[in-house]
């Protein structure tokens, strides 16, 4: 089914904001909402909260360790069963940010079964379903209950080395930062939401919303990395910012290095830019400095948030070359977006 018109006249996103995670609570509000809270600790846990890390990683043995993630958000798109599997790649995705195998999942639903026929529902199910397999995990159960509007996601449970784990704060000074796949996905879904978007922009918009980071992963974890996050609701600066601040280092970035989706530059130019790169934009303010003059449109993609975002990597420099060319092989657009160095940690100088 294409969409839930043939079953509803209210379509999936109405009244929700586009962009899906652009919703997202901004990073100022998560720490002035964990502010004070007193949290359980273990030798055992890998892992801490105030790092943001993408998923909780605990130790069950020298050997093995559990990762553990949850995501969930309403839907960007009005097809139900795209819906799941963007939703589903966007949870499975933390597993891969911590350098993680997904071995099972479990569906979240909220579902408002007065405003959908019950097949909207279990399109979203089985878009989710589809894209579990796809990772090679098994989907296991979950819950659901009545609300208002529609929201899906999975709770994620995958597997890793402890010796293998990757956090978002173990980069180095003079590390290379590569990116895979292009952003400006919540400039892009406001573009579609409003009719404003090329059918070929939105094929691969929706391509790129739906392919796993598990490849990336495979063929990254060839190379000596030394830090790894994904590309989510705080944008490309967010979360570069979150890197260097948890590894003690500062950043550079250069705005040419950077692969956009196409017709988003476009998009942003006339104003189709969704409220969560505003809040970004206040979060990370302080932390941002621009070298040179930057476009407000691309000042806007940077601090965009993407759904379904791709692997964000600190990498040797050495291997840098080696890696992004392994990765185009493979048909993954990475690129060499800036490095980390010594400086004001969490600092970032932007340039063109």
């Amino acid at each position: 089914m294409e969409n839930d018109s043939k079953n509803s006249s209210k379509r999936l996103t109405a009244g929700v904001k586009a962009g899906g995670c652009a919703a997202k609570i901004s990073s100022a509000e998560l720490h002035e909402m964990l502010s004070g809270l007193t949290f359980s600790n273990s030798a055992n846990l890998l892992t801490k909260i105030e790092n943001f890390e993408d998923a909780a990683v605990y130790k069950i043995s020298e050997d093995l360790a559990i990762v553990q993630t949850i995501d969930f958000f309403p839907p960007m798109v009005d097809d139900p069963y795209l819906f799941g599997k963007i939703a589903a790649t966007n949870a499975l995705s933390d597993i891969y940010a911590m350098g993680g195998t997904p071995m099972l999942a479990m569906n979240i639903l909220c579902f408002p079964t007065c405003d959908y026929p019950l097949e909207v529902a279990r399109e979203i199910l089985r878009g989710g379903a589809d894209q579990v397999k796809a990772a090679g995990a098994l989907l296991v159960g979950g819950h659901s209950i009545q609300s208002n509007e529609a929201v899906y996601g999975l709770s994620v449970s995958g597997f890793i080395h402890p010796d293998a784990m990757l956090t978002n704060c173990g980069g180095k000074d003079g590390d290379a930062i590569v990116l895979c796949k292009a952003i400006g996905s919540g400039v892009a879904l406001l573009g579609l939401k409003a009719l404003a978007l090329s059918p070929e922009t939105e094929k691969i918009l929706m391509e790129s919303l739906t392919t796993l980071n598990a490849k990336s992963l495979q063929v990254a974890s060839k190379f000596e990395l030394h830090a790894l996050t994904d590309v989510t609701g705080f944008g490309l600066l967010g979360h570069v910012h979150e890197m260097a601040k948890g590894s003690g280092l500062s950043a550079s970035l250069k705005v040419q290095s950077i692969s956009f989706l196409p017709e988003v530059l476009a998009l942003a130019e006339q104003g189709f830019v969704p409220a969560g790169a505003y809040a970004n934009r206040n979060s990370y303010a302080n932390s941002i400095s621009y070298i040179e003059d930057v476009d407000l449109s691309i000042m806007d993609l940077l601090f965009d948030p993407q759904t379904a975002g791709g692997l964000l990597m600190a990498v040797k420099p050495s291997d840098v070359k080696a890696l992004c060319l392994a990765l185009g092989n493979e048909g993954i657009q990475a690129t060499e977006i800036g490095m980390f160095k010594n400086g004001q940690p969490g600092k970032i100088e932007v340039s063109n």
